[in-house]
């Protein structure tokens, strides 16, 4: 396996600290409450060009519009809007799923270019990560990101970029409201999954509007939205929480549970269920952004990217993994037991996690995904290819930053063992 350029989460000592301060030391450092400015509803876009031509005089407004080659077709529902306000504008349509690092160097050369004073990102997660990257190796092409603590010192960005906009074509990433964005190191072999988490990353502007989500089909409204579950459960049992996070996270759930299944059975034809999802992945984006997503990220982005399973299929399916594995150490899984209608009562704890743990597994089931490995279809996977890179599997995701600040410590014996138990469903008893 080449490795190239480790990330600062991968240096051993940097592992070596989290483990002797604890993950929960650092939380009196993370202390700030981020988010973009959140237009909703049809006169998003028309409002969100209106800022632009009043806040970038006329000669310098110049836009870059980030798409991949199938969202490219919803530029025309923005550039009107630019067109209106007197915005020039490029658009490059070249990211790639995950976020290859071609495709920051492809964006940083047009931004050279075009010399740019805002960026517009039209798209699932991927182009808005890619659209964050770019504009960050725009204005700091000196930086080397793979070293970005999130704890250090303003880097100064938004002096050539003075607005970044997200306009999700999704609904379950999050990646709208959030200060991170996830790309895949081509580097390494097998390609491996990396995070930059950056306070300057957040977008100014985000951009809900059902006109732009109205057509996903159900594989990837399944998959998104088990994203956002994944990230607002995990984020709730992560133990990062505050009442402000706690209440979006709760929110974020209740919606999910509710309106994920209408939307993946009726997709266009239920524009409520459409919207509600679209407040639901903001919602959750802005609780694990403002705190930690659980483990099942750090498997998922392993499991994920060896295997070529979407994103949201592999952190849904692991998810009742991460919950029982830090059900062992905490009890705030039980505060989300009535949204399941669970009543806790005087039950026993491991009745009561067991009956959470196949409600959860119940709702997964019913929006037909899996909640083990040798379950999948979307591919099959083989058990021998599975067993053989299992220990890869335990190494990549101890390896990913989730990992670094998980409640219960984390090593890849244990990451090794929570894939074995996840190839036929097995409850984590460890």
């Amino acid at each position: 396996m080449s490795r190239k350029q480790p990330t600062w989460y991968e240096q051993q000592f940097i592992k070596d600290m989290m483990g002797l301060l604890g993950g929960k030391a650092i939380r009196g450092i993370s202390n700030s409450f981020s988010s973009p400015k959140i237009y909703t509803g049809k006169t998003g876009v028309s409002s969100m060009a209106e800022v632009l031509k009043a806040g970038i005089d006329k000669e310098n407004r110049r836009a870059l519009i980030i798409t991949d080659s199938f969202t490219k077709k919803f530029a025309s529902k923005v550039t009107e809007s630019l067109d209106f306000c007197e915005v020039d504008y490029r658009i490059y349509s070249g990211v790639e799923p995950e976020v290859p690092l071609t495709n920051i160097e492809e964006g940083v050369k047009i931004c050279k270019e075009f010399n740019p004073t805002a960026i517009i990102s039209i798209g699932g997660g991927s182009v808005m990560d890619a659209a964050k990257i770019i504009m960050f190796k725009y204005e700091k092409p000196e930086t080397n990101f793979y070293m970005l603590l999130p704890l250090g010192s303003p880097l100064g960005l938004r002096k050539k970029i003075k607005y970044l906009v997200a306009i999700p074509t999704t609904s379950g990433t999050g990646s709208e409201v959030t200060n991170a964005a996830v790309l895949t190191d081509t580097n390494r072999t097998p390609y491996k999954k990396f995070e930059i988490t950056w306070p300057e990353l957040v977008p100014d502007i985000a951009i809900l509007d059902t006109d732009f989500v109205e057509d996903m089909p159900p594989f990837l409204t399944k998959g998104t939205g088990l994203d956002a579950l994944a990230h607002a459960v995990g984020s709730y049992v992560s133990n990062w929480g505050t009442p402000l996070i706690d209440a979006l996270n709760i929110t974020a759930i209740k919606e999910v549970i509710k309106y994920l299944p209408r939307a993946y059975k009726y997709g266009k034809g239920d524009t409520e269920a459409r919207s509600h999802m679209q407040m639901a992945a903001s919602l959750a984006g802005l609780g694990f952004g403002n705190s930690l997503p659980g483990i099942d990220h750090s498997l998922g982005h392993s499991f994920g990217k060896i295997f070529n399973v979407h994103h949201g299929l592999a952190v849904g399916m692991l998810l009742p993994y991460s919950i029982g594995f830090q059900a062992k150490v905490t009890d705030r899984w039980k505060d989300l037991c009535h949204i399941f209608g669970i009543e806790v009562g005087n039950k026993e704890r491991d009745t009561l996690l067991k009956e959470f743990l196949d409600a959860l597994k119940y709702f997964i089931h019913s929006l037909d995904a899996p909640t083990c490995v040798k379950d999948l279809n979307e591919p099959t996977i083989n058990k021998d290819d599975y067993i053989n890179k299992i220990d890869l599997l335990a190494e990549y995701a101890d390896d990913d930053a989730v990992s670094l600040l998980s409640y219960r410590p984390m090593t890849v014996n244990l990451y090794k063992k929570i894939f074995e138990y996840a190839w036929d469903g097995k409850d984590i008893d460890f």
